[in-house]
């Protein structure tokens, strides 16, 4: 009788691969390790982050995929932030938040006080409080932002009108625990994560003008239920969950009904979760790409077919990957961008890259 792991290995095998050239590195190689990589909504840029562990900084970058070039992204100097003396002191600039409005993001940044605030590119005054802020999300018309804060005390989410910064934000959640992983939808609802004693389950504020009315429950279960995020139409959300998982370190990829409606349906079993965001929608809303929780295999990336379960390994030729967001070029041909420690045949896999899979 095949045990659990050589079962999952035969059936890998006979999963569908998608071959190619492989995938590229786009990044440089550094003292540390990219994560988060995430695509302009126009696909010419990547923003990603680099964690030093032993220097304990995580760095910023915006890379121009084509151009090959890259920028790093810091507070300005006006703001209170480090800016030009970035590199004179440690310091923690991630949770990058691309808007659709060209030339506007956000990001989250110890700052000078470690205090963690909110910064918007072209504002020089962070947005924040005394207390930690981060996990910024846009609004689908890039007219708010929500983000949490730990000003109450709990962890709750606020929103911001961007164009009337001088108003105070407005409080949306109000649970005993912390609400994170805020995602918009298309249609402007806002799903996110919420804890409580029995774990960590998702929720969803229809109407973010009207929260303390449309806040609803998506799940219920007694488990973690993490990292939302909706198709492209608003009609589906993703997240990652354990549910009924022996071992509870493991997670599971789901969609369920944006509107409620029916059970959440697991998708595939055993993926690696992103580690700052939800799972990433193609742009028809028919796949997903996750990466699964599969070391002897490489940990390989794949397009899960959200209709059918189908999953289609793709051929990237790299191991040890991880957080998978997909875009797509100007002829609709997906792309994938990934971290990974190198190719299977590299001798060097010290530090993860940002890598780009073309699908054929």
């Amino acid at each position: 009788m095949l045990s659990r792991l050589s079962l999952f290995a035969v059936l890998l095998l006979s999963v569908p691969t998608v071959a190619s050239a492989g995938a590229r590195a786009v990044s440089p190689v550094r003292d540390g390790n990219a994560i988060n990589p995430l695509w302009s909504p126009d696909g010419s840029q990547i923003a990603y982050e680099v964690t030093s562990p032993q220097a304990r900084v995580t760095d910023l970058y915006l890379l121009d995929v084509k151009a090959g070039r890259e920028v790093v992204v810091t507070p300005p100097a006006s703001s209170g932030g480090l800016g030009d003396r970035f590199r004179e002191r440690k310091q923690v600039n991630h949770e990058f938040a691309w808007s659709s409005r060209a030339g506007l993001y956000a990001f989250a940044s110890s700052g000078t006080k470690d205090e963690f605030d909110i910064y918007v590119s072209g504002v020089t005054v962070p947005i924040g409080s005394d207390e930690k802020e981060g996990g910024a999300v846009f609004s689908k018309d890039s007219r708010s932002l929500v983000f949490s804060s730990a000003r109450t005390g709990e962890g709750d989410l606020y929103l911001l009108d961007i164009f009337e910064l001088e108003r105070a934000p407005v409080r949306l959640t109000q649970g005993d625990g912390l609400e994170f992983y805020a995602a918009f939808g298309s249609t402007g609802g806002l799903a996110y994560a919420a804890m409580s004693e029995d774990g960590a389950n998702i929720r969803v504020i229809d109407d973010p003008a009207r929260p303390e009315r449309t806040d609803r429950a998506l799940t219920s279960w007694k488990a973690t239920q993490l990292k939302p995020s909706w198709s492209p139409d608003g009609r589906r959300i993703a997240f990652y969950s354990n549910h009924l998982k022996e071992d509870r370190t493991r997670f599971d990829l789901y969609v369920a009904a944006a509107s409620g409606d029916g059970v959440p349906q697991k998708i595939v079993e055993n993926v690696i979760p992103n580690e700052r965001r939800g799972p990433s929608w193609t742009p028809d809303g028919r796949r997903i790409a996750t990466v699964l929780n599969d070391a002897n295999a490489g940990d390989p990336v794949v397009l899960v077919e959200v209709a059918s379960g189908r999953v289609v390994v793709l051929d990237t030729g790299t191991v040890n990957n991880a957080e998978a967001d997909v875009t797509a070029d100007e002829r609709g041909r997906v792309r994938v961008a990934f971290v990974s420690q190198g190719q299977r045949s590299a001798a060097d896999q010290s530090w993860r890259r940002v890598w780009v899979f073309e699908v054929e």
